[in-house]
């Protein structure tokens, strides 16, 4: 069955459910639990079978595919420090670090008593070779880059000693490393990989390694007997519980759902909103709700093709956007209404923006008529001309396919031609990388307003910016805000003057902050999921009834 199939068996049962009344908010029962599973004796062994939400095609850390193949990669490789959903940072590899020089370098100690899954040591050399691989652009790690900030240079002084030198203070490093993408591959792997080369079967010192994807795409991991070295962010530190896990990719929302009914998969991302209402109080099974914090979800407005250059229009589509019937009526009530740039849950969020845009049709036609977009004759689209008021919209997966489809018929009531493109992920990212759409799904997740930098920012056009915003004076707040103390009364006023602005470019329409339910049999316990509200912790502490 293809993503666009699926995205038709989902709209089929969205509708078949609509009459009911929608989830009220996203409550908490007795099955939707912070961390699933919690209490009781762990047990040893087991096979935990994932069933995941999105391709996990790539599993190289610097460039991979997404979320899903970050699943794998946080439980194969190990990073210099980790975070938990408080977002405490805790020493992983390295055992302690200091800042130096008003923040312009980070020194690291690390671990030595750490192994590779090939017998290998981890020394300072290696993390370098690491991360330069990812600065290297022929590694084309655009997306991660990024995350490095204003980086200058890296050092391996000795073998337990790492220095990193920034151009600019960056205070915000450690917050960025805990992620997969800076895990630690083998030195052995690298001296067997070619410059530019994909990794294919990471190699790690991580509480599982590697044991292959099978020719019908599921990638297995097999328990790290070895493993001693993990960090305070979870309570089993040595070897994990389960002893194997097995990861699939199921992009089709309900053949995932099926799975888990089924017994095939023990664990599913993401479950569907209806199959939510319909299973939440099935005791067969365990959820857990988790805001995903970082951009609201929506859509990117290429502000630099017409016709949605024009300030007008793309104010008109925000005006024009049924936010609230959307959540209630299309995800029933899970999720929450977004305006702003950033979504509920992330440090600086300027709430005052979420009133800033509302449903007003009326507005919307006002502000196409004073642009010179009028109706002509019997047609419901607008021209202005001779030219018709039409936009493409690029998408590759739910639930901005189902959000994208709904918007249509709104866009169409203004006078708007909504072409909405359904495509893979890699020509998706083709397309949108070379701004030929007007209009793409907005994502980017994470705990820190930062991530407006890596989304709106000059320096990431041509690889996350894919609004093609370019604007000196929102380049110089982002550059300011990312140099500025971590939680202090500046750092809070310089984003919330970025919201401001970008409010006032509008290179966006959000529609919702998503709440991501994760489902699983109440065979598990002990899932809990990260800061960023998008991936699941290592698995070490996670058992299974036999």
């Amino acid at each position: 069955m293809t993503l666009q199939d699926g995205a038709k068996v989902q709209r089929r049962r969205l509708l078949a459910l609509s009459a009911a009344s929608a989830v009220a908010g996203a409550c908490q029962s007795p099955n939707v639990q912070p961390g699933s599973g919690e209490g009781g004796k762990p047990r040893d062994g087991g096979t935990l079978t994932w069933g995941q939400w999105d391709k996990n095609d790539d599993l190289d850390p610097a460039a991979p595919t997404g979320a899903a193949a970050l699943e794998v990669l946080t439980n194969v490789l190990d990073t210099l420090v980790s975070m938990d959903a408080k977002q405490k940072i805790s020493p992983a590899l390295a055992s302690s670090w200091k800042s130096e020089s008003d923040g312009k370098k980070l020194s690291f100690t690390l671990r030595s008593d750490v192994k590779f899954h090939d017998g290998s040591a981890l020394d300072s050399g290696v993390v370098k070779r690491n991360w330069d691989r990812i600065l290297d652009p022929a590694t084309k790690a655009a997306g991660v880059i990024g995350l490095f900030g204003p980086i200058d240079k890296i050092e391996a002084p000795d073998a337990r000693t790492l220095v990193v030198n920034f151009k600019e203070p960056y205070p915000l490093f450690l917050q960025q490393i805990w992620r997969p993408y800076f895990g630690i591959l083998s030195g052995k792997q690298l001296d067997a990989t070619r410059p530019g080369e994909k990794v294919t079967a990471p190699l790690g010192s991580g509480a599982f390694k590697y044991a292959g994807r099978s020719s019908d795409g599921v990638v297995t991991l097999q328990a790290n007997p070895d493993y001693g070295w993990g960090s305070e962010t979870v309570k089993n530190t040595k070897t994990p519980h389960v002893q194997t896990l097995k990861f699939r990719a199921i992009t089709e929302a309900s053949t995932r759902v099926a799975t888990l009914e089924s017994g095939e998969n023990l664990l599913v991302d993401e479950i569907a909103e209806p199959d939510y209402k319909r299973l939440k109080a099935d005791k067969r099974f365990r959820f857990v709700e988790v805001p995903r914090a970082g951009l609201s979800l929506g859509f990117h407005i290429n502000v630099q093709k017409p016709p949605v250059d024009e300030k007008a229009v793309r104010e008109a589509v925000n005006w024009a956007v049924d936010r609230k019937s959307i959540v209630e009526k299309l995800f029933f009530g899970i999720h929450k209404v977004a305006v702003g740039p950033l979504s509920e849950g992330v440090w600086a969020r300027l709430d005052e923006l979420e009133k800033r845009y509302s449903y007003d049709p009326a507005k919307a036609k006002q502000l196409l008529d004073g642009a010179g977009w009028k109706m002509s004759g019997n047609s419901p689209i607008r021209e202005r001309n001779g030219q018709k008021l039409s936009v493409v919209l690029a998408t590759f997966r739910s639930p901005w396919s189902e959000m994208a489809e709904a918007m249509q018929a709104q866009f169409r009531d203004v006078g708007i031609d909504l072409q909405v493109q359904k495509m893979d992920r890699g020509p998706y990212l083709d397309l949108v990388r070379a701004y030929g759409h007007h209009l793409c799904a907005s994502a980017g997740t994470d705990i820190d307003p930062d991530a407006l930098r890596l989304r709106f920012h000059t320096k990431a056009l041509r690889s996350s910016n894919f609004a093609n915003v370019s604007d000196p004076q929102l380049d110089a707040l982002l550059d300011k805000g990312a140099q500025q103390a971590m939680g202090s009364n500046e750092r809070r006023q310089t984003y919330e003057d970025i919201q401001r602005k970008l409010m006032d470019l509008l290179p966006f329409v959000s529609v919702m902050t998503q709440v991501r339910v994760e489902a699983m049999s109440a065979k598990v316990h002990e899932l809990r999921m990260g800061p960023d509200g998008l991936n699941a912790q290592p698995m070490n502490d996670v058992w299974l009834d036999q």
